[in-house]
């Protein structure tokens, strides 16, 4: 089934409270869902994880990412700029915390297998910078600045919430 449409099948859950997170609590999924196999269930929440996560619920980091650009001193293209650094910082933390728990919950050879992934998307994401830079720094206007630095501040933040939904997945494995 395509992604689109297996989230087209889980629009419901939008509005149900197991959308809060991924899947935390099956019993307050509707009935049709709580019948799948357990694994389809967990190969959901990994896919769409991120997606359900961000329809429903703002991450702390965002929320304060749109506070910050909506204040005063976030009007400028200098104060968005040093917002979208911010959260850029903030989800880095965030990157460094959820890979810890993930160390200390995953198998050893999972999480083996999940560094190697790491390291490449590290070497993906450095070459990911180096062409940003280069393409919005040939580009004239202040507005482009703003539009670089969320690009980057992208990279991690999407990396975040698949380690996240990776998280949420194998707690739920294990329960």
């Amino acid at each position: 089934m395509r992604r689109n449409s297996l989230r087209r099948a889980l629009l419901p859950m939008r509005d149900a409270e197991c959308a809060h997170g991924v899947l935390p609590a099956l019993a307050a999924c509707p009935p049709a869902l709580v019948s799948l196999p357990r694994a389809l269930l967990l190969c959901i929440a990994a896919t769409l994880g991120p997606t359900l996560h961000a329809a429903t619920d703002e991450h702390p980091i965002d929320a304060e990412l749109s506070r910050c650009m909506e204040s005063p001193e976030g009007i400028s293209t200098h104060g968005t700029r040093a917002c979208i650094d911010a959260a850029t910082a903030a989800w880095d933390r965030e990157l460094n915390r959820v890979w810890k728990e993930l160390r200390q919950e995953l198998p050893a050879a999972t999480f083996a297998s999940l560094r190697e992934s790491q390291r490449k998307w590290i070497a993906f994401r450095d070459a990911e910078l180096a062409a940003l830079l280069e393409a919005y720094g040939a580009m004239q206007g202040t507005m482009f600045q703003p539009m670089h630095a969320e690009s980057i501040s992208r990279l991690t933040r999407d990396r975040v919430r698949q380690l996240e939904a990776l998280l949420e997945a194998q707690r739920i494995s294990v329960q």
